[in-house]
Formats: C-alpha cells, sequence, structure tokens
C-alpha cells in the first residue's frame, strides 16, 4: 500500500467499465477503528499488457491512498484495504487504474466508482461504543460496565457533539486518547475475568495490534502501569495521526476562509 500520489502520463487511456469492479465500504465498528474496503477486479478479455500493474486509489478531498492489486495477468486484490489515511466526514470514491510498469504511463482507468455500504456482522463487536445521554454540564464521560465493558457517553443537550466527535480530528484528539488512558486502568489483567466479563479481550487484541504488550511488566507498580498505559496511549496516537490530521484541516479551513 503507498499513500502518496505518483506522477503517472494518461495519454490514450481505456476507459474500463464499471460493471468490471465491485467495491465494498465496511464503515468502522467503532471510534477506534477506520472504515475499510474490499473489492473484485474482472479485466477479463481487455487488451492489457500482462505485468501492467493494478490499482485501486481512494480518496476524498485531497486525501488519497494507493492499493497494489497485483497485475492485469495475476489480480491480487488486498482482502481488507483499511482507509486510514483517508479524511473523514464525506463520501470516499474509488478509481481503478492499468499502469504501464515502465513508464508509469496510465493503460486503463474506471473514475468515480462508489462503494457499496456493507451492514454491521453480527459477531462484530465495537470496542467502545457511543452512547448520547443527559450529562448534565459534562461533555463527554467513560462508563465501563464489568459486563459489557467501556462506552463513550456524549451529552445530548449539544446539538452536533457526536457526529462532531465521530468525525472532526481536533475533537477526536482531545477525547479518545484520554479515554482510552481511563479505560487501560479499568482492564483486569488477562485471566481474572470472571465468565461474565470478558471485554477486555478485545481490548488486549487490540493491544497486540498495535504492537504493545497486553498487560504492564508489574501490576503492583503504579510506576510500571502508567508508563505502560502512557506507551499504549502514545502507539494509539500515532496509529490515528491526530496532529497530522489536525494540521491538515486547519490549513485547508484557512486557504478556504483566506
Amino acid at each position: 500500500m503507498v499513500s502518496v500520489q505518483s506522477r503517472v502520463n494518461s495519454t490514450d487511456r481505456t476507459r474500463i467499465t464499471r460493471d468490471r469492479v465491485s467495491i465494498l465500504l465496511d464503515p468502522p465498528a467503532d471510534l477506534l477503528a477506520f472504515p475499510c474496503a474490499s473489492a473484485t477486479i474482472d479485466l477479463t478479455d481487455m487488451d492489457f499488457p500482462p505485468e501492467a500493474d493494478v490499482v485501486l486509489e481512494a480518496y476524498y478531498r485531497s486525501s488519497t491512498m494507493r492499493f497494489n492489486c497485483g497485475k492485469t495477468n495475476t489480480i491480487n486484490i488486498p482482502s481488507r484495504m483499511e482507509l486510514s489515511d483517508i479524511d473523514l466526514g464525506g463520501a470516499v470514491q474509488f478509481r481503478l487504474l492499468v499502469i504501464e510498469s515502465a513508464s508509469g504511463q496510465i493503460l486503463g482507468s474506471a473514475e468515480g466508482l462508489r462503494p457499496a455500504k456493507s451492514g454491521e456482522s453480527p459477531d462484530r463487536q465495537p470496542l467502545l461504543t457511543l452512547r448520547e445521554t443527559d450529562l448534565g454540564h459534562e461533555l463527554w464521560r467513560i462508563d465501563v460496565d464489568p459486563r459489557v465493558g467501556p462506552v463513550l457517553l456524549v451529552n445530548n443537550t449539544v446539538p452536533g457533539l457526536a457526529a462532531q466527535i465521530r468525525s472532526v480530528p481536533l475533537l477526536q484528539g482531545l477525547v479518545l486518547p484520554h479515554a482510552f488512558r481511563l479505560i487501560l486502568r479499568e482492564l483486569n489483567a488477562e485471566g481474572e475475568e470472571d465468565g461474565d466479563d470478558l471485554w477486555g479481550d478485545g481490548w488486549r487484541k487490540f493491544l497486540g495490534e498495535l504492537g504493545h504488550s497486553t498487560e504492564p511488566e508489574d501490576s503492583d507498580d503504579p510506576d510500571s502501569v502508567d508508563d505502560w498505559i502512557q506507551s499504549a496511549v502514545s502507539a494509539f496516537c500515532e496509529l490515528k495521526d491526530f496532529a497530522s490530521r489536525v494540521r491538515v484541516e486547519s490549513s485547508v479551513l484557512e486557504s478556504t476562509n483566506g
């Protein structure tokens, strides 16, 4: 996967009809995840060189991501294409490109591909759900139910707050790292849960996906626990890239208002 744009020569490209490409967009299960796409591509009987590169490009506003999908004679589409670098808050689109490897010339393309949205899988459990409720003068709060895990409560008396937390990088960067800290302090050590307290398994899996240890070196040492939590939060913030996304959004707003 490459997240930067490459210069290509688009002379004399062949139009690839949209019925040859099917894209399914799986929305994020919760605030910690990114949308993921899957696709099928059929270039049968099209007169492309067998070693030409096949690329799917996702885009929204100025953000783009490219996913290598093999060659025209051996199409190999990633099973999950995580849209981690695509700006949130709008309808992502895709384009299919067939590119001559040596020259970078675009030999064929299908433009403006809109993905279908999949339903949530019944066995797909979100790590952090969001629920709107009256919190008085508080804007948000983490509530950890010992049986089902944490919930991000958002004040429903503030219009649009929940939607903004779902989509605005600045608010996500202010809320989610601190929420993550609070959740990790409630996370039981592995193997300590009762039979109906299994929510920690998903969070330990998430920590593993971050490349982080699933528990502190010494759970009885407050300094060890603090270091473990801070390291995990830093890894999470690096994954979500809050600072860069806020800078990009701010520069877009400045250029628009300027």
